[in-house]
């Protein structure tokens, strides 16, 4: 891994971490601050890859409708759920804002491997929302295992999406030069 896509995983995985528990203490600012760092060091001329602008929203969008999807499914339950009940935090969003930064750069491998992405995800994405609920981010409402495989099967049909759209921009600028 080259240098700069391990600091780009860092900044996710500390990103990660300020929004899950400044969310399970109250607090979205250290999340947000933190996203402000990591785009500001992402998007500098010699990191920056020009899907990431378009990406940054489309993602920012599909966590909207998934994770408020589970809070009207009464699936889940954020312990800091924002200035409009029944629809996704802005932590959450951050987390979806800054996951976008890592397609075409610490994740970029995975951008011709979408089966693998999907499985990846289906798999990784129910796992993290069981250790934000662990740091007290949020709850699992329901007893039954119909969450994993709900998550799962979202995670798994959005990832690949998100990297298939992130190749696409990808060849899409590279014909324009």
């Amino acid at each position: 891994m080259k240098r700069n896509q391990f600091i780009n995983m860092a900044w996710m995985q500390a990103l990660w971490f300020a929004a899950v528990i400044g969310a399970a203490y109250g607090s979205g600012w250290p999340a947000v601050t933190l996203l402000a760092l990591f785009t500001g060091w992402q998007l500098q001329p010699e990191r920056r890859q020009n899907s990431d602008l378009v990406l940054l929203p489309i993602a920012v969008f599909i966590g909207m409708i998934l994770d408020t999807a589970w809070i009207m499914l009464g699936w889940i339950e954020f312990s800091n759920p924002g200035p409009v009940p029944g629809i996704a935090p802005l932590w959450i969003l951050v987390l979806w804002a800054g996951f976008s930064l890592t397609l075409s750069h610490s994740l970029a491998w995975l951008q011709n491997r979408l089966l693998t992405a999907g499985l990846i995800a289906g798999l990784v994405g129910p796992l993290s929302y069981l250790a934000a609920q662990r740091l007290g981010a949020l709850h699992i409402m329901i007893e039954s295992s119909h969450w994993v495989f709900g998550l799962g099967v979202a995670w798994a049909l959005a990832l690949p999406f998100l990297f298939w759209l992130a190749e696409h921009l990808k060849e899409t600028d590279e014909e324009r030069m």
